[in-house]
Order: structure tokens, then sequence, then C-alpha cells
């Protein structure tokens, strides 16, 4: 029994729902064509099945009716940070948090509140971005489609809180989530983390604020979540212009998005490619020694010099792009990051901003 316990723990939310399947699978076979014990067996599973069932769907309103608060976040780990962050404090029972597994910063928006839409941008990342299928499988209640659902159907009795910094990818789930919650009467609060991280007095190297949750530190997110967890509401007015800023977003043809002097800003999908050749050219004259930089601090040199939250992935794609037009060169395995590096080709000579 420990070894079964044992094997359960290690089981994520998909595995668990891949097990209950299955189990609802073999005991569907085995009252319909088993054996009469194999029926009998069928029969008992069933029962148990309705009876905890029952208890769960109980503990779920329950649950429910605790629940004062609604936290939308536009990440997975944005989500576990702030489910911690909740517990520490005593507030993880008030609070649900719903979480997006998108990134908007990259990729195809347009009418993306619609199937279309939705199967267009499907298409763009399966194409582009290696990991997108796998995450696609596995988080699949945090995909568009279910999270509109989702959030379409908050309580009005509830107070939304939505989570985001300055950077495109928050800054367009702040407006495609605020464009879904357009019939809501009820309050709708924000907290963008960049602005309370510049309020608390703190400030990161060179002063700059961090443009994202994960690029601040523990304890001061603490501190963030337990004075300024509320967030500020939006008058009916600020509502109006997220949702209409949506509509302008949502209706450009592209496909990657930059915040710059305060907006978004829509643009060409190499507008990024001078920076991952600088960067490439920086880091050679850094390691006078090697030839060959490997591509992951490439990746992390380009976030860092661009401060946009675009993701490794089109980072990585940009790359590819560049070596095909014969601008980068590569060596290793480029299915994986940590096997593959890059230099610029010897045609190419690039002046250091």
């Amino acid at each position: 029994m420990d070894k079964f316990y044992e094997k359960l723990s290690k089981f994520g939310e998909r595995e668990y729902r891949v097990l209950l399947r299955s189990l609802l699978n073999t005991a569907k076979r085995d009252a319909t064509t088993g054996s009469r014990e194999e029926k009998r067996v069928a029969e008992k599973v069933y029962q148990l099945l309705d009876e905890h069932m029952e208890t769960v769907y109980n503990e779920r309103l329950q649950a429910d009716k605790l629940q004062t608060h609604v936290h939308i976040v536009f990440s997975l780990s944005d989500a576990g940070s702030l489910k911690v962050t909740l517990s520490k404090l005593g507030k993880r029972q008030e609070c649900q948090v719903l979480a997006f597994n998108e990134l908007f910063s990259v990729g195809p928006i347009t009418d993306l509140n619609t199937m279309k839409g939705q199967q267009h941008r499907q298409l763009w990342l399966m194409d582009h971005d290696q990991d997108y299928y796998y995450a696609d499988i596995v988080n699949r209640e945090h995909q568009i489609e279910c999270m509109m659902d989702r959030l379409r159907k908050i309580p009005e009795s509830k107070t939304v809180v939505i989570w985001c910094g300055d950077n495109a990818h928050d800054q367009t789930g702040l407006r495609f989530a605020l464009y879904l919650l357009k019939e809501r009467k009820g309050p709708v609060h924000v907290v963008n983390v960049t602005e309370i991280h510049k309020k608390m007095g703190l400030h990161l190297e060179e002063g700059v604020a961090p443009y994202a949750q994960a690029l601040i530190e523990r304890e001061n997110y603490i501190e963030m979540v337990r004075n300024y967890g509320e967030g500020y509401p939006l008058d009916p007015d600020q509502r109006k212009l997220y949702e209409s800023e949506w509509l302008e977003l949502s209706g450009q043809d592209h496909i990657i998005r930059l915040w710059e002097g305060g907006e978004v800003l829509g643009c060409e999908e190499d507008v990024l490619d001078a920076v991952i050749v600088n960067s490439v050219n920086e880091l050679q004259k850094e390691r006078m020694h090697v030839d060959f930089i490997k591509a992951g601090e490439v990746v992390t040199k380009v976030l860092e010099i661009s401060q946009q939250n675009v993701g490794y992935s089109f980072i990585v794609y940009r790359i590819w792009r560049l070596v095909s037009d014969g601008v980068l060169t590569f060596q290793g395995i480029p299915g994986m990051l940590h096997k593959f590096s890059i230099r610029l080709s010897n045609s190419i000579k690039v002046e250091s901003d």
C-alpha cells in the first residue's frame, strides 16, 4: 500500500485524469462483457465513485462559498507563486487563482475570442514553437477556450483581481481579459507589479523596476501580495479604454508585440534580430578565446538587453532564421537549446551600439 501511495504522489493533474478515465473504461467494459465476478467488481467501482464524487462536489461548493476573490494571471509559474504566497499569508482559502498558459506577446491574436482565431494561433505556434504542442496537451484547462469560459462564469459577487507587469505579454493579456469581462458589472481590480514595486521604494540593479513578476525577489513579492494584493479598482472609462485597445491590437496582423513607451506595439517579426546579432557579437568579445557561443547564453543576453517578455522559443526561432539567412553559423544539435552554439558568420561585421 505504501508503494501505491508513493506512485500516486508523483502524479500530476493530467496523470490523475488518465488514471480515472482508464479505471472507468475498464469498469464499463467489465460491466458489459465481463464475467459474473468482473461485473460485480465493476458495479462496486461505480458505487464507490458515485459516493466519493458527491463528497468532492459538496466540498467544492463549500470552497466556492468561502472564496471572495478571483485572481487572474498570465502564466502557470506566476499562478504557482501567487498560490504559495496566498497560502503563506493565510488567504488561500478565500482566493481562487486562474491562469492563462499563453504568451500573448508572440503569435497571431486576430479574432482570438473565436474558434477560427484560436485555431489560426495554434497552427502558427505549432510551426514556430517546438514546446507548444506538449504544453497544449498537458495544460489544456489553462488554454484560451477553457479560460474564456471560466472568466465569463465568475460570479458577480466575487472581486476580480488581474495581475500584470509592464511587458507586452501581461499587458496584452490584461486587455484580452477585460474584453472577455466586458459584460461584467462587478468590480475588476488590477495589480501592476512594476508600478507597485516602484511605489514600495524598491529597485533592481541600475534602478530599473522589474518588468515581470518572476523578476521580483521572494520577500518583496510576499510584501507586495500582503499590502497590495487587492489591487486598484478600474473605473468604467478605464475598462472601456482597455477593451478598445484590445480590439485595436487584435485587428492588427502582427505576430510579435513589444512594450514601448507605456503601450503595446505590434511589430514585424524581425524586430529583435539586430539585438540577437549584437548579443552574439558582445558575447564573443567578452570570451575572446571562444569561437562559438552557447545558444542559451545568447537568449539570456537578448532578454536582458531588450527587457521584453517574448519567451525563449521565439528568440530561438529567430536565431534559426538568421542561421538560414547566413547571418549566424551553428554547431551542435539544433533541437536542443543546451546542445547547440552559434557565432557570427565570417562575412558579417557588426558595430556595437
